[in-house]
């Protein structure tokens, strides 16, 4: 059995909508650890899967994918039918 590579199973958790890192995180925190997710959110932001846009609270960004990031995970799970 393929299993997920962490980063499509976090692209996922975008495609529920923007937020936070830590209320797309809160949506399925099993996916890994708190750390871990914040690292790999910025590899995907440096890659340009995902972007932060300023927030309705002052210092708190909203994260959300970009048209890249919505594209790949698309074909993603088109070719893991």
């Amino acid at each position: 059995m393929k299993t997920k590579q962490i980063k499509w199973q976090i692209l996922e958790l975008f495609l529920l909508g923007p937020g936070t890192r830590m209320a797309v995180w809160k949506r399925n925190p099993t996916v890994c650890a708190w750390e871990k997710f914040k690292r790999i959110t910025g590899m995907l932001r440096a890659d340009g899967f995902i972007e932060s846009t300023p927030g309705t609270i002052p210092m708190q960004s909203v994260c959300q994918l970009t048209t890249k990031g919505n594209n790949s995970i698309k074909k993603w799970k088109e070719a893991n039918k």
